[in-house]
């Protein structure tokens, strides 16, 4: 197989190329310690590591070897999961729902041993919505009501476009540190991470019944106030979205 060398745009190239990070080999060799410990499965493994390049930004280089999802047009081989995220990056960037950013996409296959790198930012300006619970318990009622709204409105527009996110927890909900707008936050402060298992659903209700279910089950620090909150903004922006597509 040909092997994949993708960015998403020059400037993630010229980025990484300024560290001398713009190709494969240079990546797969880096000497990093290991962020998260690798996860060993079936004959495989995937790892992530956090490094700083040289204009003081910070990366998060995740490499694996062998370890695979099947899709429906590859169900017996399978792909690199850390392809899927990719992809699944690049989809939710087209439909303007927060993501993180990807600066590259790399695979080879070699000898029956099948490697794959996925490069992304380091979202250091933000945290999760539960890392943001728990710092922020007693911030103003205001600012908090708007993160809520926020995070729904996210959720909704994901769901607009019948992607399923399928891990959808607080952990893998990333909200901006400081509102970008005064102190009211906005659906922009919302990112969403770790898309290896995003995919298309057969229908908005079923994606969005999945999904919700999951985040109110492992989304810690949320009061029944609040998912009223997260409820009324949701059902508002679905609305909204759907007299925008129905206009066009």
């Amino acid at each position: 197989m040909k092997p994949r060398d993708l960015f998403p745009d020059a400037a993630a190239r010229q980025q990484l190329g300024t560290s001398g990070l713009a190709d494969f080999e240079a990546l797969w060799a880096l000497s990093t310690d290991w962020h998260e410990a690798p996860n060993e499965r079936r004959g495989g493994w995937s790892g992530v590591s956090r490094y700083r390049l040289d204009d003081g930004s910070a990366i998060f280089l995740k490499r694996q070897e062998n370890h695979l999802c099947r899709t429906l047009r590859h169900p017996f081989r399978g792909i690199p999961t850390f392809y899927r995220e990719y992809l699944n990056i690049l989809r939710l960037r087209q439909h303007q729902v927060g993501a993180v950013d990807a600066l590259y996409y790399g695979d080879r296959l070699e000898v029956g041993r099948w490697r794959a790198i996925l490069v992304t930012r380091a979202l250091d300006s933000h945290l999760s919505l539960d890392d943001w619970n728990d710092a922020a318990a007693q911030s103003e009622q205001p600012q908090r009501q708007s993160l809520i709204a926020a995070t729904a409105q996210a959720c909704a527009r994901l769901h607009h476009h019948c992607l399923q996110h399928s891990c959808l927890y607080g952990k893998h909900v990333f909200v901006s540190r400081s509102p970008a707008s005064n102190r009211s936050y906005q659906e922009s402060d919302v990112r969403f991470i770790d898309l290896e298992k995003l995919r298309k659903g057969i229908s908005r209700e079923r994606v969005s019944r999945r999904d919700l279910d999951q985040l109110m089950r492992h989304t810690s620090g949320w009061s029944d106030a609040d998912w009223t909150i997260f409820r009324s903004a949701y059902r508002l922006q679905r609305e909204i979205l759907q007299r925008q597509g129905a206009v066009r």
